[in-house]
């Protein structure tokens, strides 16, 4: 699975993430997400201090990916694009089907339906959002 392009710059010193033109250290002891998720938390809230909600609930970035649906899981859905690359999406409360503008539940997808799927990833977790069943 891919990342989302707009999460990390490899130009950025090792141990660092780059959201927008700023350089996040991590902590050694710190995963690389929750060096960018406590970034993007004091960038929201404009403090340049910590916050006070969890590091594992702020979104690092968004993205969408074209495809069709290769897996239906109980909490998770993958979908292919025409390039090969696969996403695993991770389902939660706030995921949602979405058919002609109406509610489907997105357990029901079957193999081979063709998708537009919005994501999140927050918390090193590749979340689904809006996921618009296509014909």
């Amino acid at each position: 699975m891919r990342a989302p392009a707009p999460v990390a710059n490899t130009n950025a010193p090792a141990g660092r993430v780059m959201i927008g033109s700023e350089a996040v250290q991590a902590s050694e002891d710190e995963d690389w997400y929750l060096g960018a998720a406590r970034a993007a938390q004091d960038a929201a809230q404009g403090t340049g201090g910590s916050g006070s909600a969890d590091l594992d609930e702020v979104v690092i970035a968004t993205s969408m990916v074209n495809g069709r649906v290769t897996r239906v899981k109980k909490n998770t859905i993958t979908v292919k694009d025409r390039e090969g690359g696969e996403y695993e999406l991770e389902l939660d409360r706030r995921s949602r089907g979405l058919r002609q503008g109406r509610k489907v539940p997105l357990r029901q997808l079957q193999e081979g339906t063709p998708v537009r799927a919005q994501f999140v990833l927050m918390g090193g977790r590749t979340v689904a959002r809006d996921v618009q069943i296509r014909n």
